[in-house]
């Protein structure tokens, strides 16, 4: 979570939280939501890939913190499009907890290999210029997913 946030909900520079027990804490802002690494993903080499997090900085944190300052300073209600940058930033909190991510680790492994054969079947439609038989469309989704036909309760 960026600081900027914390220090809109901050007193004396400290922010109030909870240990996994349940028990409340107080902790000070520089300290609080701090995971390194969070928004960077780990790539093959050894290095890591920042553009989430350059994204964040430049398209949301950046943009945003002066409109959250304008509402802590009581500036409301906010134009169209200073009310946009804050609603964005909100939406992007969402993101960035550990909960959504596994949700999207979840949605990718589960759901997108199957969007993803339902598309290869449209766009063999499209190629042929007809729609592909039943059979037809088993043998692309099925191959879109594993590379390969699995073994199929039917013969082709």
């Amino acid at each position: 979570m960026p600081q900027y946030w914390l220090r809109a909900f901050a007193e004396d520079g400290h922010v109030l939280g909870r240990w996994r027990g349940g028990a409340e804490h107080r902790t000070p802002v520089r300290r609080a939501a701090v995971a390194r690494d969070f928004n960077t993903d780990l790539l093959a080499d050894g290095e890591r890939r920042v553009a989430l997090e350059t994204y964040l900085d430049r398209h949301v944190d950046g943009p945003c913190a002066p409109v959250l300052r304008a509402v802590r300073e009581g500036w409301w209600p906010l134009d169209g499009a200073q009310h946009a940058l804050a609603l964005d930033a909100l939406a992007w909190q969402v993101v960035r907890t550990q909960a959504f991510r596994s949700f999207d680790e979840q949605v990718g492994q589960q759901v997108f290999p199957a969007l993803w054969a339902s598309e290869a079947v449209g766009f063999c439609d499209e190629r042929l210029g007809r729609p592909l038989s039943d059979v037809e469309r088993m043998e692309v989704f099925w191959t879109a997913i594993y590379g390969r036909l699995p073994a199929l309760p039917w013969s082709l």
